[in-house]
């Protein structure tokens, strides 16, 4: 199915008094509703080209700046980076923006956002992706220079120290530059020990019973490929491996990973 019109609406929508940046790609006719998380130090922008094919399947789609990250706010209570806190984003976000038993899809850390909230309100998503991510944190991860004693005050001289040399000739050098600038340092690191402590939650949602998907691509670098496999296992999922694919299927080949979603999705009608 394509949609002759697609229309994208940027929008900062209040969720616990503090303003989120979201985008929705609104589709003519619209078939199913989709929310994707992105990973770490991402942001909805990761997901523009994959938005924009979902959408002209006839999803309507639903990406967002994590609380922190780039252009959402920076929040003022003590728990606002939690694992619990940041999964009722997106639970709240679905509510707010009225979405309906949307399907839910997580990249990478956004996979481990995406376990939390489906423990959290199972009863809201018609299925959940793990997109290359794996079950659970991995201790030792993250321990680069640009992380040590990262605080806003030093966040530009970390870019220029250690990453402007590595980022410069990339393809979105400029959006990185610019959301790692305008990123909540305590966010950042926060976020961070998640990645590293996160308990897995694969058991629970097997136990739910929910339509899951675990995708990742061939050459995929972060999670060991065995332990995704494994999870799929555990969730008796459907598995996908992208070819000539790594870490981000979403950048690399968007049209090969919108039609692996769109095939699953629409197979649960």
């Amino acid at each position: 199915m394509s949609n002759s019109s697609v229309s994208i609406h940027s929008e900062f929508v209040t969720v616990k008094s503090e303003p989120l940046a979201t985008v929705v790609f609104q589709p003519e006719n619209v078939v199913s509703d989709v929310v994707l998380v992105h990973g770490f130090t991402g942001s909805k922008e990761d997901f523009s080209e994959l938005g924009a094919l979902l959408a002209d399947r006839g999803h309507r789609v639903l990406t967002f700046d994590n609380r922190g990250q780039y252009e959402s706010s920076r929040t003022q209570r003590r728990d606002g980076y939690s694992m619990q806190s940041i999964a009722w984003d997106v639970i709240e976000l679905v509510k707010v923006l009225e979405f309906k038993n949307p399907h839910l899809m997580g990249h990478s850390f956004g996979g481990l956002i995406s376990q939390q909230a489906v423990v959290l309100a199972p009863h809201l998503w018609s299925s959940v992706t793990l997109f290359c991510s794996g079950p659970g944190g991995r201790a030792g991860w993250f321990d680069d220079p640009h992380f040590s004693g990262l605080t806003n005050a030093n966040k530009v001289e970390k870019w220029n120290q250690y990453l402007d040399a590595a980022s410069l000739g990339q393809a979105k050098y400029a959006l990185r530059k610019r959301r790692w600038s305008a990123s909540d340092a305590a966010s950042t690191l926060e976020y961070r020990e998640h990645l590293r402590n996160f308990v897995p939650l694969i058991s629970e949602i097997a136990g739910i019973g929910m339509d899951s998907h675990v995708v990742f691509g061939e050459n995929d670098d972060v999670w060991p490929l065995d332990d995704q496999r494994a999870m799929s296992k555990e969730l008796n999922a459907r598995l996908s491996v992208l070819p000539e694919c790594g870490h981000c299927p979403n950048e690399e080949n968007p049209t090969l990973t919108a039609n692996v979603l769109s095939e699953f999705w629409e197979s649960l009608k």
